[in-house]
């Protein structure tokens, strides 16, 4: 077997030699110095959330569909500001363009995905990468351009929250989309009853909720503020009925991509997503695009 393998590997050698020969000495170094350095920048990618968003933005701004397709996942949401919505096949016929490109915004990485948040005035973009076996992919890019006065919030001194608090069209799969539907139900609960309190632990402390109708990105202070506001006036939030959704599980994370109908209003696309934090999901984000 040995010497079976040392005839092959000396029949590969003098076939190897024969080629550099022909190729020429400066040729071949460059062929070298090529491999040697991409393999790094390819390894970097895979491995930074930073590196890979960089590299997305860099592909898009060149109009490079195969150095863009390498970087979106095969179940990629493109929204933008418009609320159109486009699938990874969609993206690719026509590379639409990245809305706040030169904004360098950090990832934060939560387990196996990293959220990128690059706002610039009134135009926030939001995209989520995942961690896939080749390397970070782009799971969702959606934009939210604010209007520069925020619209009166739609409000009752009754209504009664049934979709979304106590049930939706839509099933969760697994076990962690389940805990994450009632979550989000207990935030809606809360909302509609102006309960602060049932409200704070199922947010997270770095939680923003950014909509096409308010004039800024929301914090969880502000939240708070609001809700206990209407507990004070006595008005209650008016719920927004599910329409359909789809969720995305990642074990210490889960995204869900909801339709939704604003009351009295157009209908919307909702982004959020939760992480799990000492037993208990906590949503990360709200991001609202309406639906022109």
């Amino acid at each position: 077997m040995f010497n079976g393998e040392r005839f092959i590997w000396g029949s590969y050698r003098a076939a190897f030699l024969k080629f550099c020969a022909n190729l020429g000495a400066p040729n071949f170094l460059l062929l070298l110095v090529l491999s040697i350095s991409a393999t790094p920048v390819r390894a970097q990618q895979d491995s930074s959330p930073l590196i890979a968003d960089r590299s997305f933005v860099h592909a898009f701004l060149s109009k490079d569909k195969a150095a863009a397709a390498e970087l979106l996942d095969a179940r990629l949401i493109w929204i933008d500001a418009t609320g159109h919505r486009l699938t990874r096949a969609g993206v690719l016929e026509k590379l639409p363009v990245v809305a706040n490109a030169d904004v360098e915004a950090p990832p934060r990485t939560y387990g196996e995905t990293a959220v990128v948040r690059a706002n610039q005035g009134k135009m926030n973009v939001v995209r989520v990468w995942v961690k896939r076996t080749a390397g970070w992919r782009a799971l969702l890019y959606q934009e939210v351009l604010q209007v520069e006065k925020s619209e009166p919030q739609a409000g009752r001194t009754s209504v009664e929250c049934v979709n979304p608090c106590k049930t939706i069209p839509f099933e969760p799969e697994t076990r962690n989309e389940k805990e994450v539907i009632a979550s989000w139900q207990g935030v809606m609960r809360a909302m509609a009853e102006s309960n602060a309190d049932a409200y704070a632990p199922l947010i997270a402390d770095e939680f923003t909720a950014t909509d096409t109708f308010h004039d800024r990105p929301f914090n969880k202070a502000d939240r708070l503020t609001q809700i206990s506001r209407q507990k004070t006036t006595g008005t209650r939030a008016a719920p927004q009925e599910l329409l359909a959704a789809e969720m995305f599980d990642f074990g210490e994370t889960v995204m869900m991509v909801a339709h939704e109908q604003r009351p009295g209003g157009k209908s919307y696309f909702n982004t959020r997503m939760w992480v799990k934090r000492d037993g208990r999901w906590q949503m990360v984000f709200s991001f609202n695009t309406q639906i022109e």
